[in-house]
């Protein structure tokens, strides 16, 4: 049986756990803490040291969660989580880019300057920080994530980043106001990559967002987190951590919310 290695708050390994779950795809998932991604076992296995990773009958590792996304929908029975127009495939693909190279990182950005952030009492913790900074083999993530938990708010990431998750709420509104999805007429693998970045704007509260000005999105939301694969999504992640990391935005909240509601949207 295939194996897919996450941490179930994480946003990346939720894209590929909700797939799976919307698919009922026969897959092993193993929980790992942080410090075994650094460990040689599973580098051998994703050399990035992140979730997810997928290991198939045969042995090999898939990593990158929106190729994962993509080999579940197609290598397991079910419904097609893809269009069959070949316009409409490409526009799915763009929101998965979209996810991949953009909204995560704005999300980011906000959880480093305040989840990760606590995470370490700097400078008494330096050793331990360093190692984390370490492991990661990407300079531009890693680049973002030391200046967001270093400055903390204050960090010039944190307006860009704001304002990319206001833009993806407004380029959501801009789609789901035609036919209700983000592309055609039916759910597709552009929400199961877009479902888990909503999904914890709403754990940390800023569901006024979009309640209050975005209609189309507040629709599309509803019926969407109302699936029973979203509510498992909740259910599967560690409590305790999950309350740790939503507690570590209360400083900021109302600043946050504010920008997502008005700040200059990103180039």
């Amino acid at each position: 049986m295939p194996k897919l290695y996450v941490m179930h708050h994480s946003t990346c390994a939720r894209k590929a756990l909700f797939t799976m779950i919307e698919k009922g795809a026969s897959i092993e998932t193993i929980e790992v803490q942080r410090d075994y991604l650094a460990t040689p076992e599973y580098r051998a296995l994703n050399p990035e040291g992140v979730v997810p990773t997928l290991v198939r009958d045969d042995g090999r590792a898939l990593t990158e969660s929106s190729v994962i996304l993509r080999y579940i929908d197609e290598a397991f029975p079910g419904p097609s989580l893809q269009p069959d127009d070949p316009s409409d495939r490409a526009d799915m693909t763009l929101w998965m880019k979209l996810v991949d190279d953009k909204f995560f990182i704005g999300l980011v950005t906000i959880s480093s300057a305040t989840f990760i952030r606590s995470l370490f009492r700097l400078p008494e913790q330096e050793p331990e920080f360093a190692a984390m900074l370490d492991a990661m083999v990407d300079y531009q993530s890693r680049r973002l994530r030391e200046d967001a938990v270093r400055n903390g708010l204050a960090s010039g990431y944190i307006p860009w980043g704001l304002s990319v998750l206001r833009g993806m709420l407004q380029r959501i509104e801009a789609a789901v106001s035609q036919k209700g999805w983000l592309v055609g007429d039916r759910m597709t693998l552009a929400e199961c990559a877009i479902t888990p970045i909503m999904l914890r704007l709403e754990e940390f509260g800023f569901a006024p967002a979009w309640e209050e000005s975005l209609p189309a999105t507040t629709a599309w939301w509803k019926k969407l987190s109302g699936r029973p694969s979203v509510r498992q999504l909740v259910e599967l992640a560690d409590r305790q951590l999950l309350g740790q990391l939503v507690g570590s935005i209360e400083p900021a909240r109302g600043q946050f919310l504010d920008a997502l509601r008005s700040a200059p949207l990103a180039a």
